[in-house]
């Protein structure tokens, strides 16, 4: 929603107490953000917000003696275009994954002090404008444009599924099929292996970028990514959590910018931990790669993370999401058949399970697609990055239509916090 002065119009959602009385402190001292309403039940909770136009929405983990995940659910539906920030009460990655999927765009651990309230209102009100700015701004009659993909996150919702070992032997299947400029980006800021799996050492890493990220040109991006053996680029993550947990989503979203400038493709080992970096890559990205395996836990994960993530606020379109089933066939696996009933979409690839191949790959250093170039793993690998190479990006429509407003206002009109 627009704004009509210079403030940053903020609504605070929660209950009567500690939480409230800090966000209220904090922001009536602020030169930034106002403060526009405080609500403390879901009654007429959507439209008292919508009256209010903030540009940002903040909530408490709790209301009216309830977790409040149904309620940034519903409010991510009802306020697509506004950003939402969530109070939780502790360091609880399973908390914070579950608000990220439900759609709020960033979240903050309580206690927290007044400079970290105010510095997450700050990146999530930049990151949100940098978006904006980068989304094309066409008409439906517009003529559609189209090039290739630039970049692509590798991702999982459940570990232990591949994402690394698809991601290294993807990046240099694409270089070997394009010989285009292929960087390689360990996305996985805390506990990547991809210094291990490329038999890497380098004393630099992404965090080297940050200081620099208002003007990083080419010859700096050079000096800090490393070269593999095949010519393939490496931006390793750091290898101490204190400086990894010090990278802001607006520092990684201005270096994605910027490495997109200098590199023809763009692949990025994401993990599979959904917080705020991740989201920054995965929003990023032109196709996000999900990798399941064929078992129940996966497989359930993956379907969630697929229903989920249309209904929230990153609303990704269904063809940006490509399934990738790693380990196809494995001995007392999920037929392959059965998998996308279970996921209710598409599968876009199949890696076939390789015995110990992988396994040996990793403990010593050398890629499946070097190591074993003829393997059935290796040979699906190289296939997916032939059919990657087909895609083409287009514009998308902005523009909403009759029946888009009156989808809209029969939305406010079902609302159990209307």
């Amino acid at each position: 929603m627009a704004t009509t002065n210079s403030l940053n119009r903020v609504v605070a959602v929660g209950e009567p107490g500690t939480t409230l009385q800090q966000i209220t402190a904090a922001l009536a001292s602020s030169d930034e953000f106002q403060l526009v309403d405080i609500l403390s039940t879901t009654e007429r909770l959507v439209r008292d917000i919508r009256a209010a136009e903030p540009d940002i929405i903040l909530i408490d983990h709790q209301l009216e003696g309830r977790p409040t995940l149904d309620i940034i659910d519903e409010l991510v539906l009802q306020f697509p275009k506004t950003p939402i920030i969530a109070v939780l009460p502790g360091e609880d990655p399973l908390k914070a994954q579950q608000v990220m999927l439900a759609g709020a765009r960033a979240f903050l651990v309580q206690p927290f002090t007044q400079l970290n309230l105010l510095s997450t209102l700050r990146r999530v009100r930049d990151l949100e404008q940098r978006l904006r700015q980068a989304m094309p701004v066409v008409t439906a009659r517009a003529a559609e444009a189209s090039r290739p993909l630039k970049m692509i996150s590798i991702f999982s919702p459940r570990g232990g599924t591949g994402c690394s070992t698809v991601a290294v032997n993807l990046a240099l299947s694409l270089l070997e099929e394009t010989g285009l400029r292929v960087l390689l980006v360990e996305g996985k800021l805390f506990f990547g292996h991809l210094d291990l799996m490329l038999n890497l050492r380098s004393p630099n890493n992404i965090a080297d970028l940050v200081p620099h990220v208002a003007a990083l040109d080419e010859g700096l991006v050079r000096d800090v990514v490393t070269e593999h053996v095949s010519g393939l680029n490496v931006l390793l993550a750091p290898g101490n959590m204190q400086i990894a947990q010090g990278i802001r989503p607006d520092d990684l979203y201005n270096i994605v910018v910027a490495l997109q400038r200098y590199y023809d493709l763009v692949i990025v080992d994401a993990g599979s931990i959904l917080n705020e970096n991740t989201v920054t890559f995965l929003d990023a990205s032109d196709r996000v790669m999900l990798v399941a395996t064929p078992d129940l836990a996966s497989l359930h994960d993956t379907s969630s993370f697929i229903q989920q993530i249309s209904r929230s606020v990153l609303a990704y379109p269904a063809e940006k999401l490509l399934v990738v089933l790693n380990r196809a066939g494995m001995p007392g696996g999920i037929r392959t058949s059965d998998v996308e009933p279970a996921l209710h979409h598409p599968i876009f690839a199949q890696v076939p399970d390789d015995a110990e191949k992988p396994l040996l790959s990793l403990n010593r250093g050398i890629p499946l697609t070097i190591r074993y170039p003829r393997s059935p793993a290796s040979r699906a690998i190289r296939d997916l990055a032939k059919a990657l190479t087909q895609i083409k990006m287009t514009a998308l429509v902005e523009e909403e239509s009759d029946v888009e407003r009156a989808q809209r206002e029969a939305l406010l009109a079902s609302s159990q916090y209307g």
